[in-house]
């Protein structure tokens, strides 16, 4: 079993541009162990500078 998902969120200003971005990266995988791994990254776009922030963490179990 493998499932992955990817979402995206965006906040946009009044003139169209992107002020922020969101990407949650997940995928989890296993046939009696499970392996998650999430993948978090954001970007605020501020006139003319930028800043970018990103975070991942993992997990695994295992079952019978």
């Amino acid at each position: 079993m493998t499932y992955q998902r990817i979402i995206r969120k965006q906040v946009i200003s009044p003139d169209g541009k992107a002020i922020a971005q969101a990407t949650s990266k997940v995928f989890v995988s296993g046939n009696g162990k499970t392996k998650t791994a999430q993948n978090i990254s954001i970007t605020v776009n501020s006139n003319s500078s930028s800043s970018s922030s990103s975070s991942s963490s993992s997990s695994s179990s295992s079952f019978s």
